[in-house]
């Protein structure tokens, strides 16, 4: 028997990183990390080929799955969820990327070995040639346009209503390769004159005075001044926070949700001198934190592995100057950075999630000084998520007030304004401003 080809360890790796998500073990990113800790022998190009294998996938994953699943005699186990993901990936491959069929499934045959299911080589044959070419694709052009979404039902029926003119807008976006999206800590301009004579074919964003896109996505560490943490991978939609924060030295600012620290550094970098701390929950997020304002050279923070609905050594008896509430959400906004999303999110977590951030602003609300500024933001499109929770709070609390949004950024949604996701731009992002004024 031949050897295994790097091609074929590189499916099984994405083949188990989504297999895994499909059993419900954790996220696509963690998942894929994980495989390539046990795989080091992979390059860098077999891992981008990995990576393009799994994420791709993730995001035709409902649009793929019924029909590898119509096509088998019985149902895999749910210990062969990786073998779902492998014809998943391989079908993937044939359709967007417009590989030949042979090479996608030969190339998922061979993989049955590195998953060490040689068993499975013939079953994944047979399935995979059920779909030369032009049947996969006469297949896909006949679903419903709620299956082409590639979205369970309930998100779908969730964009429709509150999106009914700009739908299709929304999904395509959702379901497109995201931009590389940099912050740069420094003189943009400079960046982009020496990005540009390197051929990275840099693009200045338009919300944001810091943000950059690059049209040509090489490893981070590729690019100059990433290590030195010049540059950040930030969304030009969440570095609107420094603006709307209004920083200035000496002001006592707290990240409430602030892991994995992008919006952390951000402010530090925009406003040195402001007093910050910054809280999360999660130890192994608060390792990132650190990690993130290590690489940035961040000065002038305190971090707490702290709930901020829980009372602790974090809190001022003074209050507060701003307060960033950058709240857990659905994630609905950054489908096209976290395609996994879709498998993983469910219809009653909304209620939930929606509950939690209304549960923030009243613990964090009363930790503002009186003048002070508080922004709440989450990366979703939801209403429910957004515009609603924020306008309970404010009908609820006499002395918050709302404050007016640059009209630049989204559109007008109740207290707050609302940003969809755009294919070269934005994700989608909601942002509310608000402010705590003396009661009568």
């Amino acid at each position: 028997m031949p050897p295994l080809t790097k091609g074929g360890t590189s499916r099984a790796c994405a083949a188990r990183a989504l297999g895994a998500v499909l059993q419900g073990q954790g996220n696509l990113k963690g998942q894929l990390e994980a495989q390539f800790q046990r795989t080091p022998s992979l390059s860098p190009m077999d891992r981008r080929f990995a990576t393009q294998l799994a994420f791709g996938g993730a995001r035709v994953s409902l649009r793929l799955l019924p029909l590898v699943d119509g096509a088998l005699k019985h149902p895999l186990k749910d210990r062969d969820q990786d073998l779902r993901a492998l014809m998943v990936g391989a079908l993937y491959q044939m359709h967007w990327l417009g590989a030949a069929p042979p090479l996608c499934v030969n190339g998922a045959v061979e993989a049955t070995r590195a998953l060490k299911k040689p068993w499975a080589s013939k079953l994944v044959n047979a399935v995979l040639r059920k779909f030369p070419a032009e049947v996969l694709s006469a297949t896909l052009a006949n679903q419903s346009p709620e299956d082409q979404s590639g979205l369970p039902r309930w998100w779908y029926d969730a964009l429709a209503h509150a999106y009914p003119n700009q739908l299709a807008e929304v999904i395509a976006a959702g379901n497109s390769e995201p931009p590389l999206t940099l912050r740069v800590d420094g003189d943009r301009e400079a960046v982009a004159a020496e990005l540009e004579s390197l051929g990275f074919g840099p693009r200045l964003g338009t919300l944001s005075a810091k943000a950059l896109y690059l049209n040509k996505a090489p490893p981070l560490q590729d690019i100059p001044g990433f290590l030195e943490g010049r540059l950040t991978v930030q969304d030009e939609g969440a570095q609107l926070t420094t603006e709307l924060l209004d920083l200035a030295p000496g002001l006592a600012v707290l990240d409430a949700c602030a892991a994995p620290g992008g919006k952390a550094s951000a402010l530090l970098a925009a406003c040195p001198g402001v007093e910050l701390t910054a809280l999360d929950p999660n130890p192994k997020r608060v390792e990132r934190l650190l990690d993130t304002l290590k690489r940035t050279g961040s000065k002038g923070f305190t971090v707490h592995c702290a709930d901020a609905l829980e009372p602790g050594p974090w809190q001022r008896e003074q209050g507060f100057d701003r307060i960033l509430v950058d709240a857990p959400c659905s994630g609905t906004g950054i489908l096209r950075r976290q395609p996994d999303i879709r498998l993983l999110r469910q219809p009653g977590e909304l209620a939930k999630l929606s509950t939690l951030q209304g549960a923030l602003l009243r613990a964090l609300f009363p930790q503002l000084k009186a003048g002070g500024r508080l922004v709440y933001c989450t990366c979703s499109v939801l209403p429910e998520e957004g515009e609603a929770v924020v306008a309970k709070f404010v009908a609820e609390t006499p002395e918050a007030r709302a404050l007016s949004l640059p009209e630049s950024f989204g559109r007008a949604a109740g207290p707050g304004r609302q940003g969809l996701p755009t294919r070269q731009g934005p994700d989608g992002f909601f942002y509310a401003v608000l402010e705590r004024v003396p009661t009568p």
